[in-house]
């Protein structure tokens, strides 16, 4: 993104502010400004650098709201990346919420005994639907507080400009901005072509990302369907594939992900929630079919998605006779850094440019 801001003719730096335990950076790698969180949460800091515009990556957490004090101190034209699926609260959906927020911290405790996992997980899951009062308050006061705040994806949008609406907040402030991917190596490759292959990519020692799902549904599928094959990537990967047709692979780099996502015809995602999905994105850019649960990533409704290898296998099996892509995806300008950051500079061209006071 920082890049992107320097391709289109600024000046850009990056504000990285390492934990104080960590060593401090060499200061002189560009566009790299380095800073400590003590400096970062006080206005003079902001106003020597004299920023015109300034996007926070974090999370809109009421906890942080001194770095946007302090960073309002030297220009209004600030927006905040939510990072967000839009279920932020009980008021977005009881159900959908309740269940997220047992995922969530599930996902956090995922190697405690499963007993305590489990009903540590139910717990924060109905205190966080009883606490619902006190987030939206925090919440609102950092809203007002911001100017505009960035969100990912165009279902959860909405959900934010419904709940910015419920806690009198302008939902004009809400904007759907994607998260920029490397288009310059994912994008649709002409010279080549494409196969019967299925790939999914994670950290699959996570519980967000439900491995145990996609390799029930991968093994259904390809028992059924023996001109295809599957590519499963990342960390936390069983030491044997399960399946003589699922290829298991360690975390790659971005150069010698993309080509083999460019083969592919399917990317499979078996998340239980995603706040956009970056590797989803790469795949359409490649052109790739999503394959998604309900509920999970940029084209799905905004529910909550059901852990169900049958209607996952349903859709994954439709996916299959759609013919492979030959042109190139239209994925490609809409997740580019250079067009990214185009919709933020578009964004805020309304904002006024003078510091307000940030009460």
């Amino acid at each position: 993104m920082t890049k992107a801001f320097c391709q289109l003719g600024h000046e850009a730096k990056l504000v990285v502010h390492p934990a104080a335990a960590e060593p401090h950076p060499d200061p002189t790698h560009e566009p790299l400004l380095w800073a400590t969180p003590d400096e970062v949460r006080h206005p003079l800091w902001w106003q020597k650098h004299q920023p015109e515009i300034v996007i926070l990556g974090l999370w809109t957490r009421p906890k942080y709201d001194r770095v946007r004090r302090a960073a309002l101190a030297s220009t209004s034209r600030l927006m905040e990346r939510a990072d967000s699926d839009g279920m932020r609260t009980a008021s977005c959906g009881l159900f959908a919420y309740a269940k997220r927020r047992f995922d969530y911290f599930r996902d956090r405790s995922y190697r405690w005994p499963l007993p305590f996992s489990v009903t540590a997980a139910g717990i924060y899951s109905f205190a966080s639907i009883l606490a619902t009062p006190w987030i939206e308050s925090r919440l609102a006061r950092t809203l007002d507080l911001l100017p505009a705040v960035a969100v990912e994806t165009p279902e959860a949008t909405i959900l934010w400009k419904a709940l910015a609406r419920r806690m009198g907040v302008d939902p004009q402030k809400i904007h759907h901005i994607p998260h920029p991917i490397q288009t310059d190596l994912f994008h649709f490759n002409p010279a080549i072509p494409k196969r019967n292959q299925i790939i999914s990519v994670g950290r699959w020692d996570s519980y967000q990302k439900n491995l145990p799902l996609l390799l029930k549904t991968l093994g259904s599928f390809l028992d059924k369907n023996r001109t295809w094959t599957s590519l499963v990537i990342g960390s936390g990967l069983p030491g044997k594939s399960p399946h003589p047709r699922i290829t298991c692979l360690p975390p790659l780099p971005s150069p010698q992900l993309a080509p083999l996502m460019q083969e592919s015809r399917i990317f499979l995602l078996s998340s239980r929630y995603e706040s956009f999905g970056l590797a989803a994105a790469e795949a359409v850019a490649c052109g790739n079919v999503i394959v998604a649960p309900n509920g999970v990533w940029t084209h799905s409704t905004p529910s909550a998605p059901k852990d169900d290898p049958a209607s996952l296998l349903d859709r994954l099996s439709m996916a299959s006779r759609t013919p492979p892509a030959h042109g190139a995806s239209s994925g490609k300008n809409e997740f580019s850094p250079q067009n990214v950051a185009q919709s933020f500079l578009s964004s805020m061209a309304g904002l006024p440019l003078a510091p307000t006071r940030a009460s």
